[in-house]
């Protein structure tokens, strides 16, 4: 098979994975091992700062490695071993200390992911737009079927096996890559301080730092509808649980059209472009919904995440291939997720339950807030690259 197959396959292989964890770790951390749900937020948002020294610490680590393969191994061994692990921990410690290493690896093998998919996509098929459309239903894959099992087992032992099973196969899957070297990299011989000050000195490019804000808030503004979208719809609006399910499922089926259908489309535009879109998309997307739209209008809205997330997303994997390259990109997307994402993510994430605990749906008025700071850096981004360049006399 291509390499472009085999990225593929990886990819939605990580994507089912993470379309078990995000909605179903939490329901095994409470039903299983007995977390309050102030536990599990406060373990899921220490995992996301964390993430703001794990993403460069790992960027500096893999630039010194000769394979571009490295990353993969390290984070799908340290994943596979601690699931293992998870189904034999009972202390309420041990466990919170497990899953906090299990989060930050589940989301430092993302940049990581992706890039491979963009690199290795180039040549040959699937394109781009379409292995990344993949993945996405693959998520949706991987959140139905673990769903299917724990209705039929009565119980949530297919969340854990799942979740194993899923890291000891992308061991193989990154075996199957195609040996990559990454001996034109300068810095690969350097030693690991000075590689992580290399990282960590392309926020000093005012581009590349305006961008990973922007994107940032964007994506962080999420949030909300994350913690209690469906808490809002189901104990405010009073919707079915089936009517929720449709509206996460729109929302996603969303994304996966634009990337598989209009990946390529969009490709005429600056990557500049798409982010000032999603931006656009999330401030009108969380602005209504704070209203509390009827179904009718929800259904349209959900077909937003189309730009606030999948237009946001794609844009950024363009700026920073644009912009860095085959041999920069893998780092350049761990500082942008360690450094802008997961912080702003994370905090994003610790105001939401109490906004609303205290207002509700208006609380979505708050992300619009984010969305549109991340908004005003976008504008400020592109017109920085379209600006004409003076020429000396």
């Amino acid at each position: 098979m291509t390499p472009a197959v085999r990225a593929t396959v990886l990819a939605c292989l990580y994507f089912a994975g993470f379309g078990c964890l995000i909605p179903f770790l939490p329901l095994w951390l409470e039903k299983v091992h007995g977390f309050t749900g102030a536990e599990i937020g406060v373990v899921l948002a220490i995992a996301s700062f964390s993430r703001a020294a794990a993403g460069p610490l790992t960027a500096a680590w893999a630039d010194g490695r000769s394979d571009r393969r490295a990353p993969l191994f390290m984070f799908t061994i340290v994943l596979t071993a601690g699931f293992a692990v998870l189904g034999l921990l009972t202390g309420f410690v041990a466990v919170f200390a497990l899953i906090l290493v299990l989060d930050i690896a589940f989301w430092g093998l993302l940049p990581v992911v992706e890039t491979t998919l963009l690199r290795l996509t180039r040549v040959g098929r699937p394109p781009y737009g379409v292995a990344r459309g993949l993945a996405s239903a693959a998520f949706v894959a991987g959140t139905t079927t673990v769903g299917f099992l724990d209705d039929r087992t009565h119980g949530y032992w297919p969340i854990w096996g799942f979740l194993l099973g899923v890291s000891a196969v992308m061991i193989a899957a990154s075996a199957w890559m195609p040996p990559e070297p990454n001996t034109a990299r300068a810095e690969a011989h350097e030693p690991f301080g000075e590689r992580l000050a290399h990282g960590l000195g392309m926020m000093r490019n005012p581009a590349f730092a305006l961008f990973i804000f922007a994107a940032g808030l964007i994506q962080a503004s999420a949030a909300f509808l994350y913690v209690a979208g469906s808490l809002v719809w189901s104990n405010v609006q009073h919707f079915s649980g089936n009517t929720i399910a449709l509206l996460w499922n729109i929302g996603t089926l969303a994304e996966v059209g634009f990337l598989i259908f209009l990946g390529g489309w969009t490709s005429r535009f600056r990557p500049e472009t798409l982010i000032v879109a999603g931006g656009l998309g999330a401030v009108v997307r969380w602005t209504a919904l704070a209203a509390l739209p009827p179904l009718w209008v929800l259904i349209p809205l959900q077909l937003l995440h189309a730009l606030s997330f999948a237009a946001t997303f794609l844009g950024g994997m363009r700026f920073i291939q644009a912009m860095y390259g085959d041999d920069r990109t893998p780092t350049a997307q761990m500082i942008y997720m360690g450094i802008a994402n997961a912080p702003t993510y994370a905090a994003a994430v610790l105001v939401s339950g109490p906004l609303y605990d205290r207002v509700g749906a208006p609380g979505y008025l708050a992300m619009t807030g984010v969305a549109g700071a991340g908004l005003m850096l976008a504008v400020m981004l592109r017109a920085r690259a379209t600006a004409p360049v003076a020429v000396a006399a």
